[in-house]
């Protein structure tokens, strides 16, 4: 699952499509939380699939629960590698499809491999207890976003077990937000997401890209209940506890870290590549001095200023690089030429 916080940043986006099956994927895209008015679908998945930088979008908007439910409308979820649920207002994706033929193809296209991904509203759906769920009235078409607990609209995919997801964290000031709401249910797990973050979830794991993440595990956390992970960092679902990252501690294997300043990513005859400068220092704070340097890599690389990633120096002019490629579960190491 690709779940974020509202911004869509580049490397959500990239990492999306990269899980989707890049440019061969078939995206099903859901526009319903956006509006009440029916979509141009037409409209919408050309303009889609040019944020993708993909083919074809296909696109599915009803508010009609029997249309949700009928076989032809579901038909390209059950060939899709992804679908995509856009942001809005989340009680209106509850409305139409929770309980339906739609949520029960996406939750099957997760089951053979696909790929969900959501933002802003598209993410809150993806947990398990639906906050700000307060559906429109006629003084308030779009509902009261302010309110965490709606009664009668509590209830989201459950992509995400045990979860309440938030978005737009940083900004609209809503760090403490979902204190109230592991208050009143403290078997989940909040999760908020600043506007620029995203998580990419794959098993009982998450990995942060491109913001900060707090997590509301019930515990207190100084004068706080929540705590932050930030971009790189790992989180484990089942112990609810951040995921060591060895690399960043073997100072023997990896004794320098490289922080990027800047990066612009291009397509390769051997695939993508970053070129860009940064910061290579000391992972222990020691000899030699940072310095900053041109660098060639072969992978994808974001998060300008936020992640030191683990290195090595294998020739003065060859570096070792720990990091997470765009498809991948787990960090592995690339080369760069740097000079």
């Amino acid at each position: 699952m690709v779940i974020d916080g509202g911004g869509l940043v580049a490397e959500v986006r990239e990492r999306f499509v990269a899980l989707a099956g890049g440019q061969s994927a078939r995206i099903v895209a859901i526009p319903t939380a956006l509006q009440d008015a029916p979509i141009d679908v037409q409209r919408y998945g050309e303009f889609l699939a040019h944020v993708f930088g993909v083919p074809h979008v296909i696109v599915l908007d009803t508010r009609d629960r029997t249309q949700a439910n009928s076989a032809s409308f579901v038909e390209p979820l059950k060939q899709a590698t992804a679908v995509w649920i856009e942001g809005g207002r989340q009680w209106r994706l509850a409305d139409a499809y929770l309980g339906t033929a739609v949520q029960r193809e996406i939750e099957n296209l997760l089951e053979r491999g696909g790929v969900v991904g959501g933002s802003s509203a598209g993410a809150t759906i993806q947990g398990s207890f639906l906050v700000r769920g307060a559906s429109g009235t006629p003084g308030n078409p779009d509902g009261d976003n302010t309110i965490m607990m709606a009664p009668g609209h509590e209830t989201g995919f459950g992509l995400l077990a045990d979860s309440a997801i938030d978005q737009h964290v940083d900004a609209r000031a809503r760090e403490a937000d979902l204190d109230v709401v592991i208050a009143a249910h403290p078997r989940l797990l909040g999760i908020g997401l600043d506007q620029g973050a995203g998580i990419i979830v794959h098993g009982n794991s998450f990995f942060v890209v491109g913001g900060q993440v707090l997590i509301h595990d019930g515990r207190q956390h100084g004068r706080r209940q929540y705590y932050a992970l930030s971009p790189g960092q790992t989180f484990d679902l089942k112990s609810r506890t951040i995921e060591l990252n060895e690399a960043a501690t073997d100072t023997q294997q990896y004794p320098l870290t490289l922080t990027l300043d800047e990066a612009r990513r291009e397509a390769a005859p051997s695939g993508v590549v970053t070129l860009g400068r940064g910061i290579l220092a000391s992972s222990a704070g020691s000899q030699p001095p940072a310095r900053q340097v041109n660098l060639v890599c072969s992978v994808s690389l974001y998060s300008i200023g936020a992640v030191p990633h683990p290195a090595r120096l294998e020739g003065p002019h060859e570096l070792i690089l720990r990091a997470r490629d765009l498809s991948a579960d787990a960090d592995r190491d690339f080369r760069c030429r740097i000079d």
